[in-house]
């Protein structure tokens, strides 16, 4: 069209046709659509809509040499399986080696299509090829030969088809993407399927490996208690009790373990039932009471009348807060004293605390405490006894009622251990 000239109203019809092409283009060009099917839509739209005889894709090999047909209409299928076009020769070659769009209005004049021309493949009359660009490089060329009508291609056929251009460009690259981040993703599940595997072989055997030891140091407790229960001199005592107590802790070892990698591997059975919270916490004070007072600690139980009911394992609770029963115990000293204290939640549920009067833990420690086999403290000059699995199954076994476990930094001297336990609504018995 004459820049000079006012357009006419079948210009203007052409270009909303030419929009809504453009536009329900961009609308079928949905982010999930691979490689290969963006290309087949974009030179079916420019092959039906903008009445082209012959449309074509080609794209840029991973070597960076050739150009290949990716896809067609138009074309013989001959044609396009033995399509490689060199960077450098013929139209589509100069075109993906310059970066700049052509429009040849007589291929028959134009030497670099003589090649082809000579081969009788196609007839053609004129033609635009058009480079692809992604970040900034060339990955491939447009190619549009002929009109259907037999009208010599213009100018704006060629802008046209750099709009065109654009969109395929973008969609490519795109396409590329979410073909890449899929396989990666696949390969990712493939490996993390592995790992799974792997890790509940290694589970099985830790387990396995745990009950056969297990069974020997259940039995070398029966000897030595059997061995103590004989004995008349107390210095002879005092070894066989050194010896029960590194069993025992060897026992304790192996039962934490176990307990930890069934709750990591979902192995262990929960029995859930509504319950009030002085259930368990009074088992769990009353079954630690005569440690406390062996080594001369506090231990105080302070709960209100008004705590609602939560869904629980029993058993399980009762194990989560001697474990924090434990860890306070460990590092309160002689004289100090340890509260358990319990208040409703703000959404329902209950919190409940453990307090110690112990040294407290370290800024740098805080973020490690609830992670396996780590203990406060200089382990070479304080190593406090224990396995350094109790917290890390106490977080575990209220992780699995959908509460929390956390360390409230707030306190200015000892530790605070807070446990929320969710309201009944949030969990079907």
């Amino acid at each position: 069209m004459n820049p000079d000239r006012q357009p006419t109203r079948e210009d203007l019809e052409e270009r909303l046709f030419e929009s809504s092409v453009i536009m329900n283009l961009a609308l079928e060009l949905t982010p999930d659509l691979g490689v290969d099917e963006v290309l087949e839509r974009i030179v079916e739209h420019i092959f039906q809509d903008l009445g082209y005889k012959i449309v074509s894709i080609m794209l840029i090999d991973p070597e960076g040499k050739y150009l290949t047909v990716k896809a067609s209409r138009g074309l013989a299928q001959s044609i396009v399986r033995s399509s490689r076009v060199e960077l450098g020769k013929g139209v589509s070659g100069t075109v993906a080696q310059s970066g700049e769009p052509l429009l040849i209005k007589d291929i028959e004049a134009d030497p670099r299509f003589g090649k082809v021309r000579s081969h009788g493949r196609y007839s053609s009359k004129s033609l635009i090829c058009v480079p692809l660009r992604a970040q900034n490089r060339v990955i491939g060329v447009l190619n549009a030969n002929n009109k259907k009508n037999d009208e010599l291609l213009r100018d704006h056929d060629l802008h046209l088809l750099t709009v065109f251009a654009a969109h395929a460009s973008i969609n490519i690259q795109r396409a590329r993407l979410h073909e890449s981040l899929k396989n990666q993703a696949d390969q990712l599940k493939g490996a993390l399927e592995k790992l799974r595997v792997i890790d509940k072989v290694k589970s099985d055997f830790i387990v396995n490996v745990s009950h056969e030891y297990r069974t020997p140091v259940t039995i070398i407790l029966g000897y030595l208690e059997l061995l103590r229960s004989a004995l008349t001199d107390e210095k002879d005592i005092e070894k066989v009790a050194t010896a029960m107590k590194a069993a025992n802790r060897l026992a304790s070892l192996i039962d934490d373990n176990t307990d930890l990698l069934r709750l990591d591997t979902g192995t262990t059975v929960f029995h859930f039932q509504k319950t009030g919270p002085h259930n368990f916490l009074e088992v769990a004070v009353r079954n630690f009471w005569h440690r406390f007072g062996e080594k001369g600690v506090g231990l105080s139980l302070e709960l209100p009348e008004n705590l609602p009911d939560v869904i629980v394992d029993e058993a399980r609770m009762v194990k989560t807060f001697e474990k924090l029963l434990e860890n306070a115990l460990k590092f309160t000293p002689s004289g100090g004293l340890v509260r358990v204290q319990a208040s409703p939640g703000p959404s329902g549920g209950v919190i409940i605390s453990v307090e110690d009067s112990g040294p407290g833990i370290g800024a740098k420690d805080r973020e490690r405490v609830f992670e396996r086999f780590e203990q406060g403290g200089d382990i070479m000059t304080e190593k406090p006894e224990g396995t350094g699995l109790g917290l890390p199954i106490a977080r575990a076994i209220v992780m699995r009622h959908g509460g929390t476990v956390t360390l409230d930094g707030s306190v200015s001297r000892g530790c605070r251990i807070l446990v929320v336990l969710p309201a009944p609504g949030s969990r079907e018995v």
